[in-house]
């Protein structure tokens, strides 16, 4: 979701929502990929999106995706806290257990589709 808090508007408004679904695909795919059962900081999220997919986004678009994802209801935030950047403790987000991302379009949350 793009939050238009810049109040843009024409081609200028629908170029921003595409990135925005863009980033948050990425990130729901980084979930779906990386440490599923440890679960992934902001900024865990932004040195994978460094190393791995040739992305620099700023980290507040990333907590912006995660937030979105969130209140989606596609991920979680936890309670729990892991070293982050700036030396600064940051929650953890997991894929939320009963709606994880299936994988393949199977009608079990979580399960491969083998045949494919």
């Amino acid at each position: 979701m793009y939050y238009n808090t810049n109040n843009e508007s024409g081609e200028e408004l629908i170029e921003s929502r595409s990135k925005a679904k863009t980033q948050d695909d990425i990130i729901l795919d980084i979930f779906n990929t990386w440490r599923q059962s440890d679960g992934l900081t902001p900024s865990e999220i932004e040195e994978i999106l460094i190393h791995h997919h040739d992305k620099n986004w700023p980290l507040t678009s990333i907590r912006r995706s995660i937030s979105t994802l969130t209140n989606s209801g596609k991920l979680t935030k936890t309670n729990e806290l892991r070293g982050g950047k700036y030396n600064k403790n940051e929650h953890i987000w997991r894929f939320k257990p009963q709606t994880r991302q299936d994988l393949n379009d199977t009608n079990t949350p979580g399960q491969r589709d083998n045949r494919l």
